[in-house]
């Protein structure tokens, strides 16, 4: 073998080292915009469906100005398809407040100078544009969630088996994840007997019975059994996205909420959101 020879089969070598290395770094980065564009979506599921649900003190001039910033930090940093340089480092608001120093590596921030997070792709606390923490530890489940409103919305994310909770404190269900537990509406029975109207007794499950809500001439509502079908038939691990059925069963009713533009195509359930 000539000394040539050798030298283009080393070389060879480490580029392809190199090109293998900047790849995965690559891959890296890409995974950890990735993780926190999931995690903004979730977050702005939360707070379509706490403008959407609210609780009798909540403010929704607060709520409104939580979604805009919300919006505008998923323009600049989550709808690009690629970040150069320029999106990368520089991406700043009307109000020349800069997204993050690095949208790869350092924290990011909503327009008027709230931490969103500290470090994209990591476990750190996660925080709405008012201030108000979302969780204080994000890269798994078992954590409490809280509603932008400051009310916990489980007190286990993520975990089959665990209630959940309306902006107002009413159930949503008690048992998460589960096909064909009991779901209910955030009102009283509308019959007048104690206990909130139930959605399903087993929702999710395909064939079985649901409470669409109705209204008459009046305004008044009343409820008509219809059959869970379609969209409705729900497997598990989707029954463990509370946010994305709850803001299904709203559109439902034609409910206007702006979740849908932060995520992909007209879906309105996702993975871990992480």
């Amino acid at each position: 073998m000539t000394a040539t020879i050798a030298f283009r089969i080393i070389l060879s070598s480490l580029l392809g080292i190199s090109m293998l290395s900047a790849t995965s770094g690559a891959l890296a980065r890409d995974s950890s915009v990735s993780s926190a564009c999931a995690t903004l979506e979730f977050m702005a599921k939360m707070t379509a469906l706490n403008l959407v649900l609210p609780s009798g003190q909540d403010r929704m001039s607060e709520l409104d100005a939580v979604q805009s910033a919300l919006v505008e930090m998923n323009r600049l940093a989550c709808q690009p398809v690629m970040h150069t340089d320029v999106t990368r480092f520089q991406s700043t608001y009307d109000n020349a407040m800069r997204v993050s120093d690095d949208l790869h590596n350092s924290a990011w921030y909503f327009p008027n100078g709230q931490l969103f997070v500290s470090r994209p792709g990591r476990d750190t606390a996660v925080y709405y544009p008012n201030g108000q923490v979302m969780a204080f530890g994000w890269m798994g489940g078992g954590q409490t969630i809280y509603w932008p409103n400051g009310n916990p919305a489980t007190f286990s994310f993520r975990t089959i088996n665990e209630a959940w909770y309306y902006p107002d404190g009413h159930i949503v269900t008690y048992l998460a994840g589960v096909s064909g537990a009991r779901w209910f509406y955030p009102f009283a029975r509308l019959d007048g007997q104690v206990g909130q109207e139930m959605i399903s007794a087993d929702w999710g499950v395909n064939g079985e019975y649901f409470s669409a809500l109705q209204f008459n001439r009046n305004g008044l509502v009343f409820v008509r059994r219809e059959r869970i079908r379609d969209k409705l038939v729900l497997s598990e691990t989707e029954l463990l996205d509370v946010p994305g059925v709850l803001l299904m069963i709203t559109r439902l009713y034609q409910a206007p909420d702006n979740a849908r533009l932060f995520i992909p195509g007209d879906g309105s359930i996702t993975g871990a959101p992480w």
